[in-house]
């Protein structure tokens, strides 16, 4: 039996398809076909450490060389004050470390473990200098020396310790692997590179190189 109420009902039930349809035609109308490269845009390739790494490098090397000081006078200073040396010379590179560029020459000594160990005269009595041609190298002596590479600038520390990590290979690669390490013993070697304070004992040295030559 039919009431005063149906039709209403039954209008609601004719027009609720029409507006139906108007929705999706004003949504038809509001919606943006991106291109490819706006999408890209949008959405950014994700972050390749090993590609930011080998761009990075080469600057890294190069601000190395420019800004390395004989290690005689680093070793002085860091005797001295390790803190007010490296805040000086250097770059933050961690709590109360700081990685400094320096260079040096002296004799190989000892080869062992993927490190040459060099007398470098003129550094405080018992200082011991090791190269580090192998595992021993510091990634993130590369990527933090010169203080351009923040960890700000990077969306997580994975990816920030990767950079670091793909620094180093890029160094055993193309620095520490042309080095003949065991022919290297009792020749004088060349070397720049970075050392970070406060690692390891008083008075010795670490030292990941950007650039080793050996000759003699």
């Amino acid at each position: 039996m039919s009431t005063a109420a149906d039709p209403p009902r039954m209008l609601a039930r004719l027009l609720w398809p029409a507006a139906l349809v108007v929705l999706l035609v004003a949504m038809g109308i509001d919606t943006k076909v991106l291109t490819r490269q706006e999408v890209s845009a949008v959405n950014p390739a994700e972050f390749n450490a090993k590609d930011f790494a080998a761009a990075a490098y080469p600057k890294i090397v190069k601000t190395v060389e420019a800004k390395a000081v004989e290690l005689k006078e680093i070793a002085t200073a860091v005797d001295a004050d390790a803190s007010a040396a490296g805040a000086k010379y250097g770059n933050i590179a961690g709590t109360d470390k700081y990685a400094i560029p320096v260079r040096f020459a002296g004799k190989v000594t000892e080869t062992d473990a993927g490190l040459l160990t060099v007398h470098v005269t003129g550094l405080p009595k018992g200082s011991v200098v090791r190269v580090a041609v192998g595992q021993a190298a510091n990634g993130t002596a590369l990527r933090d020396v010169t203080g351009t590479l923040k960890f700000k600038d990077f969306q997580n520390q994975t990816d920030y310790q990767q950079v670091a990590n793909e620094l180093k290979a890029k160094m055993l690669a193309d620095v520490a692997g042309k080095v003949d390490a065991a022919a290297a013993r009792g020749k004088n070697a060349t070397v720049v590179g970075v050392y970070v304070t406060n690692t390891g004992p008083e008075r010795s040295y670490l030292v990941t190189p950007v650039k080793v030559e050996v000759a003699g």
